[in-house]
């Protein structure tokens, strides 16, 4: 099989799958370098250092970069390598995906196999495609107002509480059990509140929706929740679709739900949808409303989301 001539670097959290990913470095590294010439491991160290491995890779002079781990290193090396804002158009990234994590939602709209072995062969001769992002603008949980790049699905309502837990929890019930207890501990804990969001539709046409909100989701990539299909996964349209489902009763939540997991959540009739290119989402009475990205949970509403075309490529 012949080798891609290119050097990559391979991003690690060797914390991922429970661990289990530290044990596999030497086989990631022999596979990669099955497929590349030359393979940069690097591994990173506590919660969020992929970003500073990855902005660390960039400013020496990599562009061909590979995560490896579950959605959240995903979510930290894309905010590494547009740390400085979007690099120009011959300064993109390209940016393949090694699941080793919990819930793999990121990889199942690229299409990327779950073998180590598919994974790479993949990665490496796949030609490279743009893909947008999410720039979001929100409050930290210290206060204060803070700024990242969401690749996946930005979220917020229950949603935020559900990661909230799930990242809490051992995850060693997989990805879709794993949420699927966290989501039902958050629908009997969580009291909706009155939230209001504004939007705007790649024609300039504006529109809005107040109400006692219990979820809404901005999807970028179609999964996002250990399974729960919220978009069509199209990433480099310039738009994104949002979908705010109101506060329900338990049992009517309860029905909807399988909707979430079979892509037909616009047909629940109380669910309200558009594609937008920006919105803004504030809480005008109750409680702080965490908000989730691509799986992390970093602060709270009032947030500020727009997208940013082509700011990087995947593989």
């Amino acid at each position: 099989m012949g080798r891609d001539q290119d050097t990559v670097c391979a991003v690690v959290n060797p914390r991922s799958a429970a661990g289990k990913t530290e044990r596999r470095v030497p086989e990631i590294r022999a596979v990669l370098a099955a497929h590349f010439a030359q393979v940069d491991l690097r591994q990173t160290e506590g919660p969020g250092g992929g970003r500073d491995v990855a902005r660390r890779a960039y400013q020496e002079g990599h562009r061909r970069f590979v995560a490896v781990g579950g959605d959240g290193t995903v979510h930290d090396v894309v905010n590494g390598l547009l740390a400085d804002g979007v690099p120009v158009e011959g300064e993109r990234a390209s940016l393949g995906v090694i699941h080793a994590g919990t819930g793999g939602d990121f990889v199942k709209t690229l299409g990327t196999p779950t073998s180590l072995e598919a994974a790479v062969a993949r990665i490496a001769h796949t030609p490279p495609r743009p893909c947008d992002v999410i720039h979001c603008e929100f409050e930290e949980h210290q206060g204060g107002r803070a700024s990242r790049y969401c690749i996946n699905v930005l979220g917020f309502g229950i949603n935020g509480d559900v990661v909230r837990r799930a990242n809490l929890s051992t995850k060693r019930l997989g990805g879709r059990l794993t949420f699927a207890k966290a989501t039902v501990e958050a629908l009997f804990a969580y009291s909706a509140p009155e939230v209001r969001i504004r939007w705007t539709t790649a024609d300039g046409t504006t529109g809005a929706w107040q109400g006692q909100l219990a979820s809404a989701f901005v999807a970028n990539g179609g999964r996002c929740g250990g399974g729960m299909v919220v978009g069509p996964g199209v990433l480099d349209d310039g738009v994104v679709e949002l979908s705010v489902i109101p506060d329900l009763p338990v049992w009517r939540t309860i029905l909807a739900t399988p909707h979430l997991y079979d892509g037909r959540l616009g047909n629940v009739k109380e669910v309200s949808t558009a594609v937008v290119v920006e919105l803004d989402a504030v809480v005008l009475s109750g409680k702080s409303v965490l908000v989730d990205l691509d799986g992390e949970q970093p602060g709270s509403l009032p947030l500020k989301a727009s997208v940013v075309r082509k700011a990087l490529f995947v593989t």
